[in-house]
């Protein structure tokens, strides 16, 4: 009799195994082993750099977490495909991770135009999107429940930018922008700014971001003889613009925003960088004040693959964190409604004095936004 009880109870725990392991693999891309993330970025193409060091960050974080462990004992596997910095294929390539490959939340797009792509039909299947490398504000205005930004926006970068020339005294700004969705979203941006500070400008130009004829621009910008010009741009577009300049004797102020690819400007332009403002939306990856800085230099100290130091490559790390600390919150059985719940709880959490706060209807992380200026070198001064 007891040994029938023995082999009932025994019976028993081996059902509510086989239940919870059978319900942990009914979730997407959670399995007894390992959770599947899923990325489109832009790897190759004439604007890659940023989104080259931007998943490496990712990759960074990732690799780190899984020395330790990973999440509840299981591995992050991020499966990630190049779109080029097209739109079509970001939406080609999210159909594929979220219908071929199951994933079970989409992370680490890099451009307006991809992420904008990929939500649409992450939306419709509730899969995350979480961290794309976008400022867009037109994104944040009507926020989707499953999309969570972690970089301050476009309007925040152009509102310090803009702020700190009027402070300055410059007044004549112009804007040269590439004709995409993310130069369409940093021109809106900038014209709003603008007119917070009733300021008008004195001349806007855009570029085909393909063609990269940078001529009609440079002549309409000439024209307006601006004291300072905001770069729109990010990739070769800004070195062509930035080297046309040079060669037309104009070198009135530059500023750019976060994605001004400053690694690239440096192998274009060599000492003729010095100079330019950016905008950057995570702390210094020199300054080691931030304990968030130390992490990161520890964890490039530690990889199997060592990377430059760089502003992208550091913002991706800080968004592996962030995921990485959703994924804890999510408990032992995770599931895509409790990522996005533990993400939505995440209020004033402090990742190494760098302060994520979802708490508000943007599902915004982040508003910080500093000023750097590139020296000769290549190096930055705050």
């Amino acid at each position: 009799m007891k040994k029938a009880i023995f082999r009932w109870l025994a019976g028993l725990g081996l059902l509510a195994g086989a239940l919870a392991a059978s319900a942990t693999q009914s979730v997407p891309g959670v399995t007894p082993n390992a959770i599947v993330l899923g990325q489109s970025v832009v790897l190759s193409g004439p604007m890659a750099e940023v989104g080259r060091q931007y998943a490496k960050g990712v990759a960074l974080a990732i690799a780190e977490s899984n020395r330790k462990g990973g999440i509840h004992g299981r591995q992050l596997d991020l499966q990630t495909l190049d779109d080029a910095y097209d739109p079509q294929r970001a939406e080609s390539n999210t159909r594929q991770l979220i219908e071929e490959r199951q994933v079970f939340a989409l992370f680490g797009y890099a451009g307006t135009g991809a992420t904008i792509a990929g939500q649409a039909l992450a939306e419709k299947v509730g899969v995350p999107l979480i961290a794309p490398l976008t400022g867009s504000d037109a994104l944040r205005e009507k926020p989707a429940a499953n999309l969570f930004f972690l970089r301050a926006s476009y309007g925040d970068e152009m509102d310090r930018i803009v702020e700190h020339q009027a402070t300055l005294g410059i007044n004549r700004i112009a804007l040269v922008y590439q004709d995409d969705p993310f130069g369409r979203a940093a021109r809106r941006s900038f014209e709003e700014a603008m007119h917070r500070q009733r300021l008008a400008p004195v001349a806007i130009a855009s570029v085909d971001p393909q063609a990269i004829d940078v001529a009609p621009a440079l002549a309409e910008i000439g024209r307006s003889q601006p004291m300072a010009i905001v770069l729109g741009t990010t990739g070769k577009v800004s070195a062509v613009l930035l080297k046309g300049l040079g060669q037309g004797g104009q070198r009135p102020s530059i500023f750019g925003l976060s994605v001004l690819s400053p690694a690239l400007l440096r192998s274009e332009l060599k000492s003729g960088v010095g100079g330019i403002v950016m905008s950057q939306v995570v702390p210094s990856p020199w300054n080691t004040k931030y304990a968030i800085v130390r992490q990161y230099r520890a964890a490039l100290a530690a990889s199997a693959n060592p990377a430059d130091i760089h502003h992208a490559l550091i913002e991706g790390y800080i968004a592996g964190r962030v995921l990485i600390e959703g994924l804890r919150r999510a408990g032992k059985e995770p599931t895509r409604a409790g990522l996005v719940s533990a993400l939505g709880g995440l209020h004033k959490f402090d990742l190494g004095d760098f302060i994520v706060d979802y708490g508000n209807r943007r599902h915004a992380g982040s508003s910080l936004v500093e000023l750097s200026i590139l020296r000769h070198d290549g190096s930055f001064a705050n």
